[in-house]
């Protein structure tokens, strides 16, 4: 489990490169916030870059057992497999999020 302030696939690649799995995201299954909606619509973006891309929402993220029920208030969003790195829809895609420590030349 980890939350994701600093945005969904750049935690989620937290979890996959510690654990040596793939986390594929489904899009189809991630919520949207009516709100993050309608704002995202008068900027002119795509609300699932906010939802992927976003942070300081502090939501929990977490993985659980294929035969286990993901237990409220919990919603699947997705899968974990062999491999490595996270996925969106089967493809790769570019990390977004907040990065520490980053070092910039």
């Amino acid at each position: 489990m980890i939350d994701t302030s600093d945005g969904l696939l750049a935690d989620l690649s937290h979890v996959a490169a510690a654990s040596q799995v793939r986390v594929d995201i489904e899009t189809a299954l991630l919520p949207i916030p009516s709100a993050v909606a309608e704002v995202a619509e008068m900027a002119g973006v795509d609300p699932l870059d906010w939802v992927l891309g976003g942070g300081e929402d502090h939501a929990l993220v977490a993985t659980f057992a294929s035969h286990q029920t993901v237990p409220a208030p919990f919603r699947r969003v997705g899968s974990v497999s062999a491999g490595s790195g996270v996925t969106v829809d089967g493809a790769r895609v570019e990390q977004r999020g907040w990065t520490s420590w980053r070092r910039t030349e």
